[in-house]
């Protein structure tokens, strides 16, 4: 108890400390700004481990282009205990739910159901299958025989299955991501992709994937592994509780895991449903974060192969001309001297050709950048700032109509092959841009 006060001590000390060192250099700005790093590096350590690589690698790139002020590193210093409180806050929530609804399920079924020979399921009995339900594992040596209970099961199945269950799913994968991923950046350094630099300036743009064999097997056998080691020690504790043969009791444990519950085999004692109801939830969680990454894997590979297929797609007509459709439909008011993309529209439509964003995802964007363009010149910049702060927003809905109304004739202009007229120019000035609006 005293060692954990001095922690909390020395935390709020250590905060005092930086907020005050942070006051007297704002005070000062002649103070070192590794000073001020070092202090944030201390506040940094009272948090996870997580956020502190995040934060380490922000610092780092602070320390290599020394830009930015003491103050924006007081800023991520500061961002960081709330990440780390919004995490704890959502795993706490998942625990207190997961608590009340296993009491209740305890409460309920000790109190209203009977085994074959009259006696009353005990709380542990009623903790089993209240875990039963909720992993759907389902072994069906218990089951409840009255109205009552069967009625108050089924709201039990769809509480556990959509409320309960996927958030503990959630904090088990937060729980054992740190593990797995380190894992995968090992054997990522073991067996590394093929890197490959386009423009030969010495950075990667791309990798490419390894063999499917080895693409999968790099990145699912942390959590392989994670999940065997757990199956295997569960086997060693079932064949001691239940007097089973090792063989037996890791077959119960591959058909616990899987959610299959044939209940071939029923757990009978004390000790082995307490086990048991530990287990159901570890050994189906790890196991649908499995199935999970092996079909995101399946995604993210599809998608790098496709993107180095058209990185190393030669340009030809068909292909420019694809863009440049896909580019004036995005941008049908743009005034084009000459049939050709510029470098932030090759990139756009590229992304667009890949699938990774769609036409209906940059529309809004699109249209948010010409309500934002208040001098209607192509670009937002401190004048359409100033402009939006000044005006009314009568004002700046008729500037916006006016500019509608504009790249409409625009548009009629060049499918006429007429000759386009200039483009209003709105005045820079707050003054000449209040006399415009009027």
């Amino acid at each position: 108890h005293s060692s954990s006060g001095a922690e909390a001590h020395a935390r709020i000390a250590t905060c005092q400390m930086a907020g005050a060192g942070s006051s007297q250099d704002g005070g000062h700005p002649g103070h070192s700004q590794a000073l001020h790093h070092s202090r944030c590096l201390q506040f940094r350590r009272l948090c996870s481990p997580g956020a502190c690589q995040m934060a380490d690698a922000e610092s780092s790139e602070d320390i290599e282009h020394p830009g930015p002020s003491p103050v924006l590193h007081h800023r991520r210093c500061l961002q960081i205990p709330s990440f780390c409180t919004r995490t704890v806050w959502s795993i706490v929530q998942v625990l207190l739910l997961l608590v009340c609804y296993l009491t209740v399920g305890v409460v309920v079924y000790s109190t209203a159901e009977r085994h074959d020979g009259g006696s009353s399921w005990t709380a542990i009995d009623a903790l089993y299958f209240s875990t039963a339900t909720m992993s759907t594992v389902g072994y069906g040596d218990l089951s409840p025989a009255s109205v009552g209970t069967r009625i108050f099961t089924m709201f039990m199945i769809l509480f556990g299955i959509v409320v309960i269950f996927p958030g503990i799913v959630s904090v088990i994968g937060t729980v054992t991501d740190p593990i797995t991923s380190r894992g995968r950046r090992m054997l990522e350094w073991l067996f590394p992709q093929l890197e490959v630099d386009l423009d030969g300036d010495g950075e990667t743009d791309y990798k490419i994937p390894g063999h499917p064999v080895v693409y999968y097997s790099k990145n699912l056998l942390p959590s392989l592994l994670l999940l065997t080691s757990l199956q295997l020690a569960s086997a060693g504790l079932f064949m001691t509780l239940e007097d089973w043969s090792y063989f037996e009791a890791y077959y119960q444990c591959i058909v616990t895991s899987t959610t299959v519950g044939y209940g071939d085999l029923v757990i009978a004692t004390q000790g082995g449903r307490l086990w048991a109801s530990m287990y159901m939830i570890l050994s189906v969680c790890m196991l649908g974060e499995i199935i999970s990454t092996l079909g995101n894997l399946h995604g993210q590979r599809a998608e790098q192969l496709e993107r180095i297929q058209q990185l190393s797609r030669r340009l030809d007509h068909g292909l420019l001309d694809q863009m440049l459709s896909c580019a004036k439909e995005l941008r049908p008011e743009i005034e084009r001297d000459e049939p050709g993309l510029d470098e932030l529209e090759f990139a756009l439509t590229m992304l667009i050709e890949l699938g990774i964003v769609k036409m209906d995802q940059v529309r809004p964007f699109i249209k948010q950048f010409r309500m934002l363009d208040v001098t209607n010149d192509g670009r937002i910049d401190i004048h359409d700032i100033r402009l939006m702060h000044s005006l009314s927003p009568e004002d700046l809905a008729n500037i916006r109509l006016v500019n509608r109304r504009h790249a409409s004739f625009n548009v009629a202009d060049r499918c006429s092959s007429r000759p386009t007229p200039s483009r209003p120019a709105y005045a820079r000035s707050r003054s000449t841009s209040q006399a415009t609006a009027g």
